[in-house]
């Protein structure tokens, strides 16, 4: 049996997935592209502090 790699996921209030998170706590969109970071509390936000969504470790 082998095991897959769980992926940290950020999903907006409705439980939408709009990005991942890496190790650094950056928040990117399923392009790649930069979006924001993760603050304390799980809270995902953007470059202006508005939030995004929360960060969901799967």
């Amino acid at each position: 049996m082998t095991s897959t790699p769980t992926a940290t996921v950020v999903v907006d209030d409705s439980g939408v997935r709009i990005g991942t998170v890496d190790e650094r706590g950056e928040v990117q969109d399923f392009a790649g592209v930069h979006i924001g970071s993760v603050r304390e509390g799980d809270v995902a936000v953007d470059f202006a502090g508005v939030r995004l969504g929360r960060v969901v470790r799967g």
